[in-house]
């Protein structure tokens, strides 16, 4: 979809001085990145016994990341992967550093994950899902660094003053009915259980070798929040079709987390209401980049937009039946 800066072989071959991951053999630009600049990278490693063996990486350059921000990812990654977690951990430098700078940009360096995404995925692989988040919500408990919540109650409501001008009046009108909903049950949603979430787990952010999960990556919407959110991103992306949730498909998804982390009575209560959420806010952050000139940069070839039509369908379903 979207890259942002160019890189020739020299530039690369130069970053990858830094590591010791072996020389650059070939790169590609990634067509799939919205926020990050990203490449494919194969090096050529030599081995103890003067053979060469071809590795895959990606390189991302973040475009709209705080730097700042950037220790706590690649802990998060660094921490699941010990765990046994099939995540993008990132590679350390010869100087044991995370990360490396170009044209006064950060960057890192992850090995590349094997498989491939699921455009229309059965109950089975919503099953795995449901599983393997649940299970990766359990081991984050133990992650001692947090970040706050950026597209909270506060968020949604700057964004929704900045897109009146923006949108229809019916899309208006959505906008402040979601809002009142979400200041409704806002304080039950604090009484579900909290922690660290992946954020933003759309089926392109899921690989799958031979009918198994071998990769989950982007993980740079990660935070504290309700965990139920995590897995209503999940439900809205993946279980969603034709303006109604396949229920096959969505009580796979639900009842393969609940085998893992079973819910609270408040999560039972408020589920519907975590669905409404995942659907406001990505249509609102997907209206931004729409309408408002500077939310994102523009890339150097491909394109950075998503569909927000997409969430407001979600949207208006769950409000049309009124949990």
């Amino acid at each position: 979809m979207a890259v942002y800066t160019k890189l020739s072989a020299s530039i690369i071959e130069s970053l990858l001085s830094a590591y010791d991951i072996g020389g650059l053999n070939d790169f590609q630009e990634i067509g799939a990145g919205i926020e990050n600049t990203n490449y494919f990278v194969s090096t050529q490693v030599m081995t103890s016994t003067q053979n060469t063996v071809a590795r895959e990486w990606v390189l991302t350059i973040f475009e709209n990341v705080d730097r700042g921000q950037l220790p706590y990812f690649c802990q998060l990654t660094e921490h699941l992967f010990k765990e046994g977690f099939d995540v993008p951990a990132p590679v350390r430098s010869k100087t044991d550093n995370y990360t490396f700078t170009y044209a006064d940009k950060v960057g890192l360096i992850v090995p590349k994950l094997q498989g491939i995404s699921v455009e229309s995925p059965q109950k089975e692989e919503c099953a795995s899902v449901g599983a393997y988040l649940s299970s990766m919500h359990l081991c984050m408990k133990s992650f001692t660094l947090t970040r706050s919540l950026e597209r909270d109650l506060e968020w949604a409501e700057r964004q929704g003053d900045l897109l009146k001008s923006k949108v229809s009046d019916a899309e208006r009108q959505l906008i402040e009915v979601a809002l009142g909903r979400y200041r409704s049950y806002q304080p039950r949603l604090l009484l579900c259980p909290q922690g660290t979430v992946h954020g933003d787990l759309f089926k392109d952010n899921v690989l799958f070798n031979n009918g198994k999960i071998s990769g989950v990556f982007d993980f740079y919407h990660a935070c504290d929040a309700t965990l139920l959110f995590d897995l209503a991103v999940i439900a809205n992306d993946w279980t969603f079709e034709n303006g109604n949730y396949d229920q096959q498909k969505l009580e796979a998804l639900t009842l393969a987390y609940q085998a893992v982390r079973p819910w609270t009575d408040m999560e039972h209560t408020m589920w519907f209401a975590c669905l409404e959420l995942a659907a406001l806010r990505f249509w609102l952050s997907r209206l931004t980049s729409m309408h408002l000139p500077g939310y994102q940069q523009q890339p150097v070839s491909g394109d950075t937009l998503k569909d927000p039509d997409e969430m407001k369908v979600i949207l208006l379903s769950l409000i049309k039946n009124d949990f």
